[in-house]
């Protein structure tokens, strides 16, 4: 009898030992999933402040595209004169 006893608390223990080692397991998958989520916060941020300044290069491209086709459309206009003046 003392022999099952024995047999029965060397299977608790093992089975205690393996449920920690699972404990132990999921703390650290836990740990890496925090810093992963962690990580994509920080690189959601850094897209999102790249597209705020992609939004403002396109408008300050776009009022630069008008600028440049009004200076056009002044030194035609210039050249055209000057040419019926001649």
């Amino acid at each position: 009898m003392p022999e099952v006893t024995e047999n029965r608390l060397v299977r608790l223990e093992k089975k205690i030992d393996d449920l920690q080692h699972a404990v132990i397991s999921l703390a650290r998958v836990e740990e890496r999933l925090t810093t992963v989520f962690n990580r994509q916060s920080g690189i959601e941020q850094k897209v999102n402040n790249m597209d705020t300044s992609i939004d403002k290069l396109q408008r300050s491209a776009a009022a630069g595209a008008y600028m440049e086709r009004l200076f056009w459309i002044v030194v035609v206009a210039a050249v055209t004169w000057f040419s019926r003046q001649i």
